[in-house]
Parts: structure tokens; sequence; C-alpha cells
């Protein structure tokens, strides 16, 4: 679903906004389904006939958008199929226009008013029958839409005598009043008869409600501010279902969730019916450092898939770029609008049907889209390796992406920096000065760990050689002290020690050492190397660890306690051992690991010749 909805936004980069909104929703009432159903039977009772039904109107309800243009011509679109608790499927959809819908011209396709009867008595009973909301509110307070005494649709809605942009996204709508004209009827709630209104109907097309005689909610989006609401809403996938079995001994079980099927939903998945389509294609681009490509193998490949690694699309592209004059003239991802990814070769093919380029013969384009991978941030090279795929034209090499006028850069990083692509420093310099003037060393060596970890600043190589030696400061008094010399100045060593501590912090902060984060490594004893690893291992609370093997081994399922009694007699036997626990997700192996390493760092005198819990014949591994 988060692939989808990455798709959907692919198509907001290249095209902008989508136009249209549309949920179309199946009605158990359709002549096609009521006239197979036996005597006695419902649409409940053939879920078969409801799925095969609304996947045909869907198809139909495409084409007639896509194809007979109802709205216009259509650039792309795409849609995701879910289900109601009660089991009725309704679809979600986006329309991208090649003509964007105007402000004034919203009345000539949507509607949010009740049709008059006798000017148009079919589509006045398709509305009063589908697209009217509760009514809820005061009128009926048990209303499934109700939550703390609110409509959490916002009906009623206010009446509006011209459709006005809204502050959400969508249009505020023409709902006239009966004194403007508006129309209104009578039904029934709770044996009460209730007056309804244009407050009362939800927005849809005329022309698809008289065709379909369905719910079909048709909105028009005239605001990027709803989009990646939509994007993430259409392809929210299915319904959840929280449970917990009433077994206290059972940790493996006693909180689980787990997705909620319909009957209609287990049918449609049977017959092989889509769940989610869209046009045109996208097609998704790896990004990977050098030689960092996943490689599957088995024992009889292992030798070759070492010696020569499957190509990716990234490599397929660079070989592409060295071979062919065009694909020098694309960034990455507009390689898929002209060439096909052919998975069996694993290479790039010029298409061979599509719209001309002009200037270069046999070579055409299409509409089909590509998306290059996400990187996070903090996945520093790759991350500015994706920079550079979306920015340079036409690389031939990891190397000559990070060659920038003629020199090739140390990193990924580097090369952004050269080519203007990332921000300057100005603010974090201005950062650290303010620092410098008011706070003591270790404050400023804080602050600025801080900001390697999680701001990534462009060059935080020139930022240490700018203020090492505010960072430095606490080490030279130190030192000036020890030595009984105030005339010493700071040396290579104390800009170790201070980058050493440095480090520290920065593993404290979020576990990352000098050289992730993008700067020198300090130079470190073998015995300072572990200093952090060996502090944490003799600080801990053995009188809380013991608590917590008494209340927990009680809780442990037989299969965990056979595997606890296992590891725990190979450590009291100084036998030592290679262990490897596999099981599915959520059966507790975490639960078991916990146990075994507090009941080793409670005892570690007992079970360890050393002082920090460790043997060095001994090799435990989860």
């Amino acid at each position: 679903m988060h692939e989808y909805t990455q798709d959907a936004m692919t198509y907001v980069r290249s095209y902008g906004r989508p136009d249209l909104f549309i949920t179309f929703t199946c009605n158990p009432k359709w002549e096609e389904i009521t006239t197979v159903l036996s005597g006695g039977q419902t649409s409940v009772h053939r879920h078969d006939v409801v799925a095969r039904v609304f996947r045909q109107k869907l198809i139909t309800l495409m084409d007639f958008i896509v194809k007979l243009r109802v709205f216009g011509e259509t650039r792309c679109w795409m849609y995701s199929v879910e289900w109601q608790k009660r089991g009725l499927p309704h679809a979600h959809i986006l329309i991208w226009l090649v003509h964007k819908i105007t402000p004034d011209v919203i009345d000539d396709i949507i509607s949010a008013e009740i049709p008059n009867v006798d000017e148009d008595p079919i589509l006045h009973q398709v509305v009063v029958k589908n697209m009217v909301h509760g009514p809820c509110g005061l009128i009926n307070q048990h209303s499934p839409c109700m939550v703390d005494g609110k409509c959490t649709k916002k009906y009623p809605r206010q009446f509006v005598q011209d459709t006005v942009t809204g502050t959400d996204g969508y249009p505020i709508y023409r709902r006239r009043s009966t004194h403007d004209g508006g129309q209104s009827f009578v039904i029934k709630v709770r044996n009460n008869e209730v007056d309804v209104d244009n407050r009362w109907i939800v927005p849809y097309c005329p022309l698809l409600s008289k065709t379909f005689k369905a719910h079909i909610n048709v909105e028009c989006c005239n605001s990027v501010k709803s989009i990646k609401y939509i994007c993430k809403y259409v392809n929210k996938g299915s319904d959840m279902a929280v449970f917990s079995l009433q077994n206290p001994n059972d940790e493996i079980s006693h909180y689980q969730m787990a997705r909620y099927i319909s009957s209609n939903e287990a049918v449609w998945r049977i017959l092989g019916f889509p769940i989610h389509q869209r046009y045109p294609t996208v097609v998704h681009l790896s990004v990977h450092l050098e030689n960092g490509q996943r490689v599957y193998f088995n024992e009889a490949n292992a030798r070759e898939r070492a010696v020569t690694p499957p190509a990716t699309t990234l490599t397929a592209f660079f070989e592409l770029c060295a071979n062919d004059p065009f694909a020098k003239t694309l960034l990455y991802s507009q390689v898929p609008s002209y060439y096909t990814w052919i998975p069996t070769s694993k290479k790039f093919q010029r298409r061979k049907q599509g719209k001309p380029v002009e200037g270069w013969p046999n070579v055409y384009s299409t509409d089909a889209l590509g998306r290059i991978y996400s990187v996070h941030p903090q996945n520093f090279e790759c991350f500015y390796l994706r920079l550079l795929l979306v920015n340079v034209y036409g690389p031939i090499s990891f190397e000559h992406l990070r060659t920038v006028d003629g020199e090739i850069c140390s990193s990924y990083r580097e090369a952004c920096h050269k080519r203007n692509l990332l921000e300057n420093d100005s603010h974090w310099e201005t950062t650290l000065s303010d620092s410098s003037i008011g706070n003591n060393p270790c404050q400023i060596r804080t602050l600025f760990a801080i900001i390697l970890v999680s701001c990534s600043p462009t060059s935080p190589r020139d930022l240490w050689n700018k203020f090492k030696d505010s960072m430095t400061e606490d080490i030279l008094n130190r030192e000036r002290t020890i030595r009984d010399d105030a005339t010493l100045e700071y040396s290579e060593e104390m800009y170790n020690e201070a980058l050493i501590r440095l480090e520290d912090k920065c593993l404290e902060i979020q576990n990352k050492t000098l050289i992730q984060v993008g700067m020198i490594s300090p130079i470190r004893s073998e015995e300072n190397v572990g200093d952090i690893d060996l502090r944490r291992e003799v600080t801990y609370d053995v009188r809380q660890l013991k608590t917590f093997l008494a209340d927990k081994i009680p809780l442990l399922m037989p299969e965990q306690k056979s595997v606890y009694n296992i590891v725990l007699e190979a450590i009291e036997n100084q036998s030592g051992g290679l262990y490897f626990i596999d099981a599915p997700g959520g059966t507790g192996k975490t639960f078991l690991i916990s146990l075994i390493l507090a009941k080793v760092r409670s005892d570690g005198n007992r079970y360890c010749s050393n002082p920090f819990g460790r043997r060095k014949d001994s090799t435990f591994c989860f």
C-alpha cells in the first residue's frame, strides 16, 4: 500500500493534483443482481454475484470516464477497491484530466442539490435513495457517523447560494434553501417524518448517478492541500481488527492484530479480480551504493553470483548511458518513458511504439513514468547518491556521479556540495558560534553531536575545523594544569581526545560513529574502543533484573522454557556454542532473549571469568 501511495505521488509530481476524487459504491438492488437471485435469497447470500456485477460495473464506469471522456480527455487514473463491514465493495478513484476543471464549470459537473422531480424524475429517485447522508445529529443520535454527539462527516452542511473555494482542499458546493429555489422531500427516520433538504445531500455527478443508479460521491480537488491525504486514503488497505486471547500464560498470543476480510472480499480474491489498478504504469527504479545491490543465490550458484552479480535498473542505466547517445540526455527517472525494462535480461530496451521523438530516429516516448525508491536521509551516502541521480544527466558509472569539473570527489556528499545541491551551513555556523560564547566545551560537543546525527550538515568537517578549539578547550586546560604549563597549545592528541568524546556522544544519541555522519574518525586505543560497551555491561541494576526474572520466568511457554534451559546450561558448563533462534514474528523471541540476558547479567560473576559478563571461549548469537 505504501508503494501504491508513492506511485500516486509520482502522478502528482508529473501532472499536478488530481481533478476528481470519486467513490463508487455497490448497489445491492441493481437489476443485474436481483434478477439472478433464487426465491428467498438476498444479496448477502450470493457474494459471488455481487462481486462479479460490481467488477463489471466498475470496468464500465472507468470506460465511461476514460474512453468516452465524459469529463474530458484523461491523462492518468488509479483506483483501489475496499469493502464495508457489511460486505459491499466500493472503489476509490482518482482522475487526472488533461484540461483542469476550472471553478466556473464545477456546477456543470458536480451537484449537491436535490433534483426537481418534475424535470428529471429518474435522477430525483436515484438521489433520494442513494445520495442522502443520514439524517444524523439531533434527528438520529444512533447514526454510525456520530462520535461524541457530532457527525464525523460534518453534516448537515450550510446553505450556500454559489459554489466557493473551501479551506480543506474541497469546494463548498452550492446548496440552496427552499426559499431560494432548492428542493426538499420527506423521509421516515425511526417512525418520525423528517424534512430533508440540500444540506443532507452528498456531492454527486448527475450523469454518473443517473447512468449507474448507485451511490457515487464525486469531489473536485481544487487544492494541493488534500492530495497527500487522498492518495493515502485511496491506498490505505483493508480494515484491521484488534483482539486478545484470554490466556494469561500465553505471552505469544496475548495481544494480536489481524486484517478484517469480509465474505465478499474473500470471493473477490478467489475470483482473482484486481484490487488496485492504474494508468500509466510506474516503473520502480532501484538506488544503491556501488556493490550494494541485493543478490539472491543458492548453494549451486553462490560463486557465480559473487563474481558477476545480476544487473539492477541502476547498473543497467549506467550501461545504457555508456552505449546509447540518446540515454545520455536523460535523467534516471526519465528512462522508463523511452525504454522498457526487460526483467529476464536485466537490460533497458528502446520502446518500439509510442510518439516519435523529434531529431532521434527509432526513439519513441510513452506515458510510462519512473520512480526512484526513496532513501532515508540518515542513510547518508545512499541519500546523496539518489540526489545526484535526480539531477545528473546520463551518468555512466558510480565514479562518474562523484566527478565534478574533472575532479573525483571522495564521497557523494562532497559531489552534491560542489554541485550546489545542498544548503550551506551558515545557520549551523551561527548556532555553534553562539554556543561557543556562553557554553562550556562539553555542552558544545553535545550540541555538535546532535547536529551531526539529526540535521545532516553539508560540510561537517569544515564545522569541526572551525570550532574544534572551542570543543577542546577543557582538555587543553586539564593538560595545562597537569603539566603546570600555561603556555601549552592545542595538539593533535587533544583534538583526537575531543573527537573520541564527540563520537561517544553520537553513539549514545543515535548509535552512529563519526565516519557514518561524514566526520573524520578518531584514533582509539584497543582499551578505549570498547569503553561504551564495557560501561554499559556493568551499569545494570541487579536487584531490578532479579525482580524482572521472578515476574517473567513463570510466563515462559514450554518451547521457550526449553531454549532458556539449554542456553543457560551451556553457559553454566562453559561449553560455549552458537545458537540460532528462528520463529515467526510475534512468537516471543525478544521476550525469551531478554530473559536470558537478564539472567546472565544478574549473575555475571557466576557465569563469567571477566568482570564485563563475557567469556572469550563462548559465542551466543540471536
